[in-house]
């Protein structure tokens, strides 16, 4: 896949929440509010960090903002990872509890709030893992990302509302059925 593709596909997402408004009634319920969430984190330049690798060419990232950014990523999705598992273990011992027949209401209260509190921190610690990107990235740099958004956000939302079955909107080439049989490229 070339460059372009990587750098349309990768902002793809950014325009999203702006188009799906238009045909929400095709889209189910719970995608909006995540892609109108995400699209309020571009519009304030917050990005996650494998955006920034993808683009890092277009945006001019430095050999050490690279690095830091990779360091941050990994120690942020090892910790994510940690916390989720953790809160998927009390959901789990939670689920047991109102599965009984006598419902202990204190117990219940003590394990919804304490998991509520874990998943607040763990969007707490997410948007200050953002914040510290976008701290990483020099002012010449936002203002690419932002002509970037300009740019593939107008080119995604005119192909979202052509729709697929559209002739200008031919098959990605990345597609898995645009792709030789042999398994060549």
């Amino acid at each position: 896949m070339n460059k372009k593709r990587k750098l349309a596909l990768g902002l793809a997402w950014i325009c999203l929440a702006s188009v799906a408004s238009l045909n929400a009634q095709n889209t189910p319920p719970t995608l909006i509010p995540d892609m109108q969430f995400r699209m309020f984190l571009a519009e304030n330049n917050l990005f996650e960090g494998r955006f920034l690798l993808r683009v890092k060419d277009d945006i001019n990232l430095k050999a050490e903002q690279q690095k830091a950014i990779e360091n941050m990523m990994l120690a942020h999705e090892e910790s994510a990872i940690t916390r989720e598992a953790d809160i998927k273990v009390r959901e789990m011992k939670l689920a047991v509890l109102l599965k009984q027949n006598r419902i202990n209401r204190k117990e219940m209260e003590k394990m919804a709030r304490d998991i509520s509190g874990r998943k607040t921190d763990l969007l707490v610690d997410h948007l200050n893992y953002l914040l510290d990107l976008r701290d990483i990235l020099s002012s010449e740099q936002i203002s690419k990302l932002d002509d970037l958004k300009k740019k593939f956000g107008h080119e995604f939302r005119d192909r979202w509302q052509r729709g697929p079955g559209h002739p200008e909107n031919p098959p990605r080439g990345d597609h898995p059925a645009n792709e030789p049989e042999d398994g060549s490229l």
